[in-house]
């Protein structure tokens, strides 16, 4: 294990992460002609904080992300690669509902997978409607 070389793969894909989603939004507000300081009153931030976060030399949090692109009239999406499970040939599966009380008078009705307590809503055209 190369522990120097690990730190500055960390630190690489630190920086182009940082580069890549300051330059985007760069590229958006200059596609869409709106200012920094525009963006800052939608915000209700200073254009210097701004400047800052889209510089990459102040940290944009997820929140502080998701709050830009809102303002920018998108939702925002990070993507991250998960292996999805190869789901069996032939296999139907169906939906069923049971009500769960809520401090021992509200009844809600709960979807789950029938025989299953387990909701797989990743590839939703696998399932059909209970009966």
């Amino acid at each position: 294990m190369n522990l120097l070389g690990d730190a500055e793969d960390r630190a690489f894909a630190r920086e182009d992460l940082v580069y890549n989603v300051t330059e985007d939004l760069l590229v958006f507000l200059e596609d869409n002609d709106i200012s920094k300081k525009e963006l800052a009153r939608r915000l209700g931030k200073s254009k210097s904080y701004i400047t800052q976060v889209l510089s990459g030399s102040r940290n944009m949090t997820l929140g502080s992300f998701s709050d830009i692109c809102f303002s920018l009239g998108f939702k925002p999406e990070i993507k991250i690669p998960v292996q999805e499970e190869p789901i069996a040939e032939k296999t139907e599966f169906s939906w069923g509902t049971y009500d769960k009380k809520i401090h021992g008078t509200k009844v809600v009705k709960k979807l789950v997978k029938r025989h299953s307590n387990v909701i797989d809503r990743s590839n939703p055209e696998h399932w059909v409607k209970a009966a």
